[in-house]
């Protein structure tokens, strides 16, 4: 087969091999690595084999992502390929009644330029969910570990216009293989009935049950995902994903969740898929599940006019928690007094230790446990007005936030050290790191103080990730401001959530913390 044939049978593997043949020709990644790639035939052959797919086999928004990647890249081959570059330029050209000259020469100017696609005349002319994100990246990736399992972190934020109905509908997994269809072929509940009710009275709508989920990337990957689904009226919409079982064995790793919030003038929208394949080249190539993973992304803002990619307010937690991470275990406790008490701390457990070690010896006289009150209590005198002096301060904050707000230190930032005693009393946490992420609230300012109530899980059984493992920094967010929520607590992957409340316990704005119990790997 030659440059100058029609082109090769419009079926789902040919036209994914096409394109990934393609998107690995803008980058630099060897599809040669890729197990299971057999492109058809040569880079004209590729493009004209969806230049002639129907919008339905390839929508006109996976073709304009395409070639704005080849624009990036110089439009590799043209002087050989011209005219398949025109057949797959004319063929979104033809659909949305675009000249196909101009639309290359507008892609090739925002590329060459870094200016916005959607605001060139051909942009402008496209439905806005068929031109958003073409010039500007939503897709995030990272190299992470789940247990001991390599995985890729794939991310995505950003705020749009879109009724939020519409992005709900997106969240919700029933409809994922109409709004990308590039991308899933099949999502449909196991068994004859569908997903069950949650109990409770978390949200207005809250469900749970299994699908079966099949997606195209280079060959037909085939999954069972347990999905959980919540929604709280108009406000918020949620939905995590976790594997049950990868049916052709291809999947080690598949979780993560979509979210959406109102913000008023915006509609916030977070994706994240953390996946690992058995076969660990797919682990390397994690930038070519970007543009079927985007072209699915705007399938959230149709109906919309404006998206805006946002910095990402999730990564995969650094790993192990240890020093440096801000946090205060018990064993710091003991540290961090002693540098308030100029060493005191360290003297008075000192004493202890010594009173202690004679009593189990035997022959521990009255004339001792004098000698030893008067010692004590001397030192102590030494020490009570600064004591004092610290305590009439924390007596108010402890009315306001309960015992564990008062056993901050001086000095110490109060976002690491609250839930001091809860510490204390609980286990020590097994927890591989630090999971976060920011959500802005409204009227909040950089220099309020906030708290956050118990974060349910919105998996059946609504595990409780409880307030005091959970550390709340407020932050600059835009122009104003949002809460940063952390937590290192062994608990289950999930979508937690809850209430963001000011230091009167009032609330301000829901809020959610997904764990994906991912790390960051150090693999290059």
């Amino acid at each position: 087969m030659t440059d100058t044939d029609p082109g090769v049978p419009g079926d789902a593997t040919t036209l994914h091999h096409a394109l990934v043949g393609l998107h690995a020709l803008a980058s630099d990644v060897d599809p040669g690595t890729l197990p299971g790639f057999h492109p058809p035939g040569s880079q004209g052959v590729q493009m004209r084999a969806l230049a002639g797919a129907s919008e339905e086999e390839v929508p006109v928004s996976t073709r304009v992502g395409l070639l704005y990647r080849l624009a990036e890249a110089g439009f590799p081959g043209y002087d050989k390929h011209a005219d398949a570059y025109a057949d797959l330029a004319g063929s979104v050209a033809s659909a949305r009644n675009l000249d196909p000259g101009r639309l290359l020469d507008d892609l090739k100017e925002s590329a060459t330029e870094r200016t916005p696609f959607e605001a060139t005349p051909s942009g402008q002319a496209l439905p806005h969910h068929e031109a958003a994100f073409v010039s500007r990246d939503v897709c995030t990736t990272h190299r992470v570990t789940v247990g001991d399992l390599a995985a890729v972190w794939v991310f995505s934020e950003f705020e749009t216009d879109t009724p939020f109905d519409h992005v709900a509908e997106w969240v919700d997994p029933h409809h994922w293989p109409e709004r990308g269809p590039m991308l899933f072929k099949r999502m449909e509940p196991v068994g004859p009935g569908q997903p069950v009710d949650v109990p409770g009275t978390l949200g207005t709508v809250h469900w749970e049950g299994v699908f079966r989920e099949e997606v195209q990337l280079v060959s037909r990957l085939d999954t069972l995902l347990r999905c959980a689904f919540w929604r709280d009226g108009d406000t918020s919409a949620g939905m995590t994903y976790d594997l049950v079982a990868s049916v052709d064995g291809q999947i080690d790793v598949d979780r993560g969740f979509l979210l959406v919030n109102d913000l008023g003038s915006a509609r916030r929208v977070k994706a994240l898929k953390v996946v690992g394949f058995t076969t660990d080249a797919w682990d390397y190539v994690a930038e070519l599940v970007c543009p079927f993973w985007t072209d699915w992304i705007r399938g959230a803002v149709r109906g919309g006019t404006t998206s805006t990619p946002s910095s990402p307010t999730n990564e995969p937690s650094p790993g192990p928690t240890g020093p440096g991470d801000g946090r205060l275990d018990p064993g710091d406790v003991l540290e961090t007094w002693v540098r308030f008490f100029g060493g005191a701390a360290r003297d008075y457990l000192d004493m202890f230790t010594d009173v202690g070690t004679r009593v189990r010896a035997g022959g521990y006289s009255t004339s001792d446990w004098l000698a030893d009150g008067t010692r004590y209590w001397s030192r102590l005198a030494q020490d009570w007005a600064k004591a004092w002096g610290y305590g009439l301060g924390a007596l108010d904050e402890v009315a306001r936030e309960g015992l564990d707000a008062g056993l901050v230190p001086p000095g110490t930032a109060p976002a690491t050290a609250r839930g001091l005693v809860s510490g204390l009393t609980r286990p020590a946490s097994t927890a591989t790191g630090s999971e976060s992420t920011t959500i802005p609230v409204a009227g909040l300012k950089v220099d309020d103080k906030a708290a956050v109530s118990p974060l349910v899980s919105i998996e059946a059984g609504g595990t409780v990730l409880d307030r005091f493992d959970v550390r709340v920094t407020v932050v600059p967010v835009g122009a104003g401001a949002g809460v940063r929520l952390a937590t290192a607590a062994a608990v289950p992957a999930g979508l937690y959530v809850g209430t963001v409340l000011d230091h009167s316990g009032r609330t301000l704005a829901p809020v959610q913390l997904y764990v994906s119990g991912a790390t960051a790997s150090s693999a290059p």
